[in-house]
């Protein structure tokens, strides 16, 4: 049976994992964004159940000609609209030998002993790097940080972490009156996940949106915020980076003014792309204050060029995690069992392994070069917007994301709606072409770059691949005004 792995069968299944990775790797340095655009009307044969299955090598066969040409691929030096580029090979061989050694992260002693504690390890690296106090660790109550699937679960733990530091009893009692769990977050920036999250563990949609100055907090209207709602704010999110225009907030100012008026409000920093400033020397200043904070999330496969999932919330005060501890005798009620301070996790797999690697590999200040290069080549991108006719820059380029329109001769640089309606058909023409991508999304215009507070359709570079060159973006710019014009002139 060509379908277990075993001692006989060894041959067929290094046979098998060849032609996987042989597979992977051309579609890594394949030429386009991607290859063919999926119809929703070929859902149908998808659908159908597999009654009579093939061997795997049947099947790989079947999988390139059915699935893979609709991959994207977020290798591709074209693809600019994320920064996942997931093209780190010792990245990959983590993931890689992590799934072959099945290796269960809830329980220490047996699942996973060594696997346990080189998760540890990184998360003291990343608490290290990130300005947090060291101690000895001598428990699990020590460490102050779990490994997540991804920035929402890690946004979601802090939530669960700031309701229960605002009233310690809902672990047990629930949540009484939802509206006394309110959580801050700046207008027209907050990610999905803050709001989700709040509704995922009883608070409801309680997320009061208060306005920004340069998509920053206006510390004024936050300072109101606060006392109006004073004794009723669990916890106030700032953002390292946030997911549309990458700005960094004010992170000391935010903080000294929030503890100044309710000393017990949670403080999360959602760093899931900011955090990989305090790797380079050079930019962890823009970062400065972030230590300061109760929580703060960070994305190791947004930033370091590491295959999905894997994400960490980091502690300030690791004990802290006792708040949200639950019992069962399935978990180990030992030192070192993780699964007693992973909420929403039962078994967990070895994905820390992929960043051990990684850092292991490339070592902080190699991480650090590689930080530095992409926030050059957004910096370069941003000037080649400003010099030109064709676009305007609508926000400041504090990491990697360049967020900007298409204008052509600024005749219409002023009729919102004409330019929305550009955009989005260069946008729609791009995903169409599948030799580019950028990222869309609504953005309000708070610096009043085309008119002040309207709701844009802009288009966004934000790229975490290493192989790309001034001269990728230049070609990027260059294809963007050919297909406007040709738009323009339909």
């Amino acid at each position: 049976m060509k379908q277990i792995l075993n001692e006989t069968n060894m041959n067929y299944a290094e046979k098998c994992f060849k032609e996987a990775i042989d597979l992977g790797i051309n579609f890594k340095i394949n030429q386009k964004v991607k290859n063919k655009i999926f119809d929703k009307n070929m859902l149908n044969q998808l659908l159908e159940v597999p009654i009579n299955g093939s061997e795997p090598l049947k099947v790989m066969e079947e999988f390139k000609k059915q699935i893979l040409p609709y991959c994207t691929n977020f290798s591709n030096v074209n693809f600019m609209g994320f920064p996942d580029a997931g093209n780190s090979i010792s990245g990959i061989l983590g993931a890689l030998i992590a799934d072959l050694l099945q290796q269960n992260l809830i329980n220490s002693s047996f699942c996973a002993p060594i696997a346990t504690f080189t998760e540890i390890a990184v998360i003291k690296w990343l608490r290290e790097i990130i300005g947090y106090e060291i101690k000895p660790i001598k428990n699990i109550w020590n460490v102050g940080g779990i490994i997540t699937y991804g920035g929402t679960g890690s946004n979601t733990t802090a939530m669960l972490l700031a309701r229960e530091n605002h009233n310690t009893k809902t672990m047990t009692e629930g949540v009484y009156n939802p509206k006394d769990y309110k959580v801050i977050i700046p207008k027209g920036i907050g990610h999905y996940s803050i709001k989700g999250s709040l509704m995922w563990i009883g608070c409801g949609d309680n997320v009061i949106e208060v306005e920004t100055v340069g998509f920053k907090y206006n510390l004024s209207k936050l300072k109101e915020t606060l006392i109006e709602n004073r004794g009723k704010i669990m916890c106030v999110v700032v953002y390292v980076g946030d997911s549309r225009t990458m700005t960094i907030d004010n992170l000391t100012g935010v903080y000294e003014l929030v503890k100044s008026i309710d000393s017990n409000i949670w403080l999360h920093a959602d760093a899931c792309h900011g955090f990989s400033l305090a790797f380079s020397k050079k930019l962890r200043k823009k970062i400065k204050g972030i230590e300061l904070y109760d929580s703060i999330s960070t994305d190791p496969h947004k930033v370091l060029a590491i295959p999905y999932c894997i994400s960490a919330l980091l502690i300030k005060n690791p004990e802290k995690m006792k708040l949200i501890t639950s019992t069962s005798d399935l978990i180990m009620q030992e030192d070192f069992a993780y699964g007693q301070i992973t909420p929403f996790i039962g078994s967990k797999s070895w994905v820390s392994l992929k960043l051990w690697f990684a850092m292991k590999s490339l070592g902080v200040a190699g991480i650090g070069k590689m930080i530095e290069k992409r926030c050059d080549l957004a910096t370069y991108l941003k000037k080649l917007i400003i010099k030109s006719e064709n676009f305007v820059l609508l926000n400041d380029v504090n990491i990697n994301s360049v967020v900007f329109m298409y204008v052509g001769n600024k005749n219409n640089i002023n009729d919102v709606k004409y330019l929305n309606d550009l955009n989005l058909k260069i946008y729609n023409y791009l995903l169409n072409e599948g030799k580019y991508y950028l990222h869309k999304f609504s953005l309000s215009d708070d610096k009043g770059i085309i008119k002040k507070d309207a709701t844009l359709s802009p288009l966004r570079y934000m790229s975490g691949n290493d192989n790309i060159r001034e001269k990728d973006i230049n070609e990027m710019l260059n294809h963007i005004i050919e297909v406007a014009k040709e738009i323009e002139n339909e």
